[in-house]
C-alpha cells in the first residue's frame, strides 16, 4: 500500500488490520478524523457504521490514538446516528485506556470520558446495557491509585465521577451491579495525598453533594448503602476543618456544609448522625458542637454571626423536634420559627464566654432564651449520652438545672412548652440529689412554675400523653411521676409504662432490669395492657412474661383463666392472642388448685399443635409439663386415699368371710 491509497474509502478486513504497522494505523485514524469532523452535515447511518468497523481495527495502547478516538466518537455522538455501534466502539477503546494511564493525561482522559457520558445521558440512552458504565468506573479507580495531586486535575477526574454517579438516577440497580460505592470510597481515601485540609474539604464536600443529588433526592422509603459512604465522607470533611476552624475559609466553608445538610428534605436520622459525626471531631456532644460554632474570632464579624446563628437554629430544630409528638413538615416550620426567636434574642458571644453555664451569666444579662438555650444545649448532652462521660459533667448539669429552676421561679417566667418534657426529664433524673435538695427550697412551687408552660397537658384526658412527646420513656421518670400524684395524672403514668413495655422485649434484657420491671409495675396494670386492644406486640410480650413472674389471685386470675378459654376456643385463627394470657399465669400454676388445674389443662387440650409456631409448641409443652408437676402430690394422694380405702374394705371383708 503506497501513499496515494485512499484511506477514506479502504475496506479493511480484521486480517489485514492486524497486519498494519502503527504508522498505518495513525495515518487511518486521522483520515477518519478529517472525515468525521469536515463532512458537510452528518454522516448517514451506513457511512456511521462503516467508521465504526474501521474505528475499531486500528486502536492502539497509545495515548494520542485513543485521543484521536475520542474525538471521532464525541462527534459521532453529537450528530446522534447509530448511537448504539458508536458505543460499542467506545466500549472496545475503553479497554484500551487502562494500559497508556499516568499523572500526565490521566485529566485529559476523564475530561473525554465525562463528556462523553454526559452526551449520552443527554441522548437518553440505556445505561445498563448501552453505556460502559462498570469499564468507565474502574478507570477512575485506576485514576485516583496514580495517585493524582493537582487540584485542576483533580477537578476534572471528579467531574467524571459525577457523570458517571449521574447513571444511578436512571437505573437505581447500577448502584450494587456495576460496585459504584467502590469507586467513592476510593475517591474519598484519594485525598489523603493532599496537603490542603480546604482543598481536600472542598473536593469531599462537592462528592458528598452530588452523592445526596443522585441518591437521595428524594429520599426513599429504605435506608440506602450509600449513606454509610456519606457519613465517611463527612466525617473526613469534618476533621479536615475542625483542625483549621480559626481560619474564615474553613470556618465559612464548615457552616456551608453544615447548612447544605440541614437544608435538605432527607431523614432526619442521616442528619442527626453527620452532625453528631462532627460533635464527635469537637470533643463529643452537643455543648462541645455549639462551643466549636461560637468561637469568639468568628462572633466578632457580624456576617459570620448571622450565619452561626442561622446553622445553630437548624441544629437545634432538627435535634429537639424528634422529641415533640408530631412530625409532619408544617408543624416543623413552626417549631422552626420558635427555635430561631430563641436563637436571635441571644448573645452568643456572652454565653460563650460564660462557658454555657448558667452561673457565669452576668445576672444583667439574664433572659429566659438564655437560660432555655443552654438549657437545651445541657440537656441534648444528656439525651445522647453525653452527660454520663464523668462526674464533672453530671454535676455541671446538674448545677445548671437547679439554677434554671431557681431562676425560672423567682424571675416568674414562662418556659416553652416544648422544652417543659425536657426539663420535668431532668428533674426525674436529678432532683433526689442530695445537691438538689441542698439547693433547691420548695420544689413543689418550682416544679408548679415549670408545669405552667405546658398545662393542658398533664392531667388526665386525651393530651395527657402529649407532655413528653416522642422522648424516650425511662425507669426514673416512671418512678419520680409516682411520687407526684398531685401534680400528673395516673393517664400520664400509664402511657409512660406502656411506653416502656413497647421499648423492646424483657427476654432480651439483664435480670436486673427485670427485676426493676417487675417491682415497678402492679398486676392491675399489667392485666390492663395484655387486655387492650391497640397494643403492640412487644408490649404484650413483656406484660405476659412479667406477670409470669409472680402469682395471680382473685379478679386478675379470673380474667386470665377466662381469656385463655375464649381464645383457646374459639380464637384459633389469632395464634398470639392465648399465648400471652398462659404465659402470664405460668408462674401461678404451683397455687391453683386442682379443680382449676383440670380446667386449664382441658383448655390447653383443645388447642393444635399442627397450627401452632415452634415457640408456640414450646410453651404448650412447658406449660403442660409444669401443670403434670403441680398435680403429681395430688395424684400421689388420690393413690394413697383410695389405696387406704381398699385395704380397710379387705380388713372389713375379711371377718365376715371368717363368719362364713
Amino acid at each position: 500500500m503506497n501513499k496515494g491509497t485512499n484511506f477514506r474509502r479502504a475496506a479493511i478486513s480484521s486480517v489485514y488490520a492486524i497486519s498494519l504497522s502503527p504508522e498505518k494505523k495513525r495515518l487511518l485514524m486521522q483520515s477518519m478524523y478529517a472525515e468525521a469532523h469536515q463532512s458537510v452535515g452528518p454522516l448517514r447511518e451506513e457511512q456511521v457504521r462503516e467508521l465504526c468497523i474501521r474505528l475499531n481495527q486500528c486502536y492502539e495502547v497509545r495515548y494520542e490514538s485513543i485521543a484521536c478516538a475520542m474525538e471521532i466518537i464525541l462527534k459521532l455522538l453529537g450528530d446522534r446516528i447509530a448511537t448504539e455501534e458508536v458505543l460499542g466502539s467506545y466500549r472496545k477503546l475503553l479497554s484500551y485506556v487502562s494500559s497508556v494511564l499516568d499523572r500526565e493525561n490521566c485529566a485529559k482522559l476523564a475530561n473525554y470520558m465525562s463528556r462523553i457520558s454526559s452526551m449520552v445521558l443527554e441522548s437518553g440512552a440505556n445505561g445498563g446495557s448501552s453505556f460502559p458504565v462498570q469499564v468507565m468506573k474502574c478507570i477512575l479507580v485506576l485514576m485516583y491509585r496514580c495517585p493524582i495531586v493537582s487540584i485542576p486535575d483533580r477537578k476534572t477526574i471528579l467531574q467524571a465521577v459525577r457523570s458517571l454517579l449521574d447513571w444511578c438516577k436512571t437505573s437505581p440497580t447500577l448502584y450494587g451491579q456495576c460496585g459504584i460505592s467502590a469507586l467513592v470510597r476510593t475517591a474519598i481515601s484519594s485525598t489523603k495525598a493532599l496537603q490542603d485540609d480546604v482543598s481536600i474539604a472542598t473536593e469531599l464536600t462537592v462528592l458528598a453533594h452530588h452523592l445526596l443529588d443522585v441518591f437521595l433526592s428524594p429520599q426513599s422509603t429504605a435506608v440506602h448503602p450509600v449513606e454509610v459512604l456519606l457519613r465517611l465522607a463527612y466525617e473526613q470533611i469534618f476533621a479536615r476543618l475542625v483542625t483549621e476552624r480559626c481560619d474564615v475559609r474553613c470556618f465559612e466553608l464548615l457552616l456551608f456544609v453544615l447548612y447544605n445538610l440541614l437544608k435538605r428534605d432527607i431523614y432526619l436520622h442521616l442528619k442527626l448522625d453527620i452532625v453528631r459525626t462532627l460533635a464527635d471531631a469537637a470533643g463529643g456532644g452537643t455543648r462541645r458542637l455549639v462551643r466549636l460554632l461560637c468561637a469568639a474570632e468568628h462572633l466578632r464579624n457580624e456576617v459570620l454571626l448571622r450565619k452561626t446563628k442561622t446553622v445553630l437554629t437548624l441544629v437545634l430544630a432538627h435535634s429537639l423536634f424528634r422529641y415533640e409528638p408530631v412530625k409532619r413538615a408544617r408543624h416543623f416550620k413552626a417549631f422552626l420559627a420558635l427555635i430561631e426567636t430563641m436563637i436571635n434574642a441571644i448573645d452568643l458571644d456572652m454565653l460563650a464566654k460564660a462557658r454555657f453555664l448558667c452561673l457565669s451569666i452576668p445576672r444583667a444579662r439574664l433572659s429566659i432564651e438564655s437560660i432555655c438555650f443552654v438549657f437545651a444545649v445541657r440537656h441534648l448532652d444528656l439525651l445522647e449520652g453525653g452527660a454520663g462521660g464523668g462526674c464533672n459533667v453530671e454535676l455541671d448539669y446538674v448545677y445548671n438545672l437547679i439554677a434554671s429552676v431557681n431562676i425560672i421561679y423567682y424571675k416568674r417566667w414562662k418556659i416553652p412548652s416544648f422544652l417543659v418534657k425536657h426539663v420535668i426529664d431532668g428533674l426525674s433524673r436529678f432532683s433526689n440529689t442530695r445537691t438538689f435538695e441542698k439547693n433547691v427550697t420548695e420544689p413543689r412551687k418550682k416544679l408548679q412554675a415549670i408545669l405552667a408552660g405546658a398545662a393542658a397537658h398533664v392531667y388526665d384526658g386525651k393530651r395527657a400523653q402529649a407532655i413528653f412527646g416522642r422522648l424516650p420513656a425511662t425507669l426514673h421518670r416512671i418512678q419520680w411521676l409516682e411520687l407526684q400524684p398531685d401534680d400528673f395524672g395516673a393517664q400520664l403514668i400509664f402511657h409512660q409504662q406502656l411506653a416502656i413495655l413497647q421499648e423492646r422485649s424483657v427476654l432480651s434484657g439483664d435480670e436486673t432490669r427485670t427485676s426493676l420491671l417487675v417491682a415497678m409495675f402492679d398486676t392491675q396494670t399489667l392485666v390492663r395492657v395484655l387486655s387492650m386492644k391497640k397494643v403492640t406486640p412487644t408490649a404484650r410480650l413483656n406484660a405476659s412474661v412479667l406477670l409470669s413472674k409472680r402469682k395471680l389471685t382473685g379478679q386478675h386470675l379470673h380474667v386470665a383463666l377466662r381469656r385463655i378459654g375464649s381464645s383457646c376456643t374459639g380464637a384459633q385463627g389469632v395464634p398470639d392472642c392465648w399465648t400471652h394470657w398462659v404465659r402470664a399465669v405460668y408462674g401461678t400454676v404451683p397455687v391453683l388448685d386442682s379443680a382449676t388445674r383440670r380446667q386449664l389443662w382441658s383448655r390447653l387440650a383443645t388447642v393444635e399443635p399442627a397450627v401452632c409456631t415452634s415457640e408456640q409448641r414450646l410453651l404448650l409443652v412447658d406449660m403442660r409439663a409444669s401443670l403434670l408437676v403441680a398435680m403429681i402430690p395430688e395424684t400421689n394422694r388420690a393413690l394413697a386415699e383410695d389405696s387406704q380405702a381398699s385395704r380397710l374394705e379387705d380388713g372389713v371383708g375379711a371377718p365376715a368371710a371368717l363368719g362364713q
